[in-house]
């Protein structure tokens, strides 16, 4: 089986520590090179995609390609959703073969947040399926998904915390100035006193 578990890959590099590569790919060229170069490094692997990537080439022409060039350079690798909304479609596409997925509450209210990536991860376990969330909102463009950099927000320490015990997500995106994609306008950065003694305490 050459596309695994992103839960057993990212719990294997907590435990040794080290860090996974996550590579969006747009096409088979940029999935053959993030492979091909992964494997020459012996380098883990998460392949993810945007919804517009994967309604574009197709959910299981996407899997299948992947699975093929794991199993030609011998390298196991983790198939991902990335920025993802409705629990139907990331149902669809576990079923395809994806082995990790983003549910992406960030533009609703803390709660609701909770609420919809906690219904995620109940039904992703199941398969053994990583779950990563995001909480704030990153900047810039992503697919159909625009940000302003002005509606941006960055995550709160305390909040993240109790977003994570909550749901029992994998992963976590957090919004600390990082900005999908190239500005549209001129950057105004700001400064991050206020949240740093939040990040030492956790």
């Amino acid at each position: 089986m050459f596309i695994i578990s992103g839960r057993t890959m990212l719990k294997k590099a907590q435990q040794e520590g080290y860090a996974v590569p996550a590579f969006n790919i747009h096409n088979l060229e940029t999935l053959q090179v993030v492979v091909e170069t992964a494997a020459e490094l012996r380098s883990p692997l998460i392949v993810a995609g945007t919804p517009g990537t994967f309604s574009y080439a197709g959910v299981g022409n996407i899997v299948a390609i992947a699975a093929e060039l794991a199993k030609s350079w011998n390298h196991p690798l983790a198939v991902h959703l990335d920025h993802h909304e409705k629990l139907a479609d990331i149902k669809m596409k576990v079923a395809a073969g994806v082995r990790s997925v983003m549910i992406d509450g960030s533009h609703f209210p803390f709660a609701d947040n909770i609420a919809l990536v906690k219904s995620v991860v109940d039904y992703c376990h199941r398969y053994d399926v990583s779950v990563e969330a995001e909480l704030g909102r990153l900047g810039g463009q992503e697919d159909d998904l625009i940000v302003d950099g002005k509606d941006a927000l960055y995550t709160h320490p305390e909040q993240a915390r109790e977003f994570v015990e909550k749901t029992g997500i994998d992963s976590l995106a957090i919004a600390i100035g990082t900005a999908h994609g190239l500005s549209g306008s001129e950057p105004h950065l700001r400064a991050h006193g206020t949240l740093a003694p939040g990040v030492w305490r956790l």
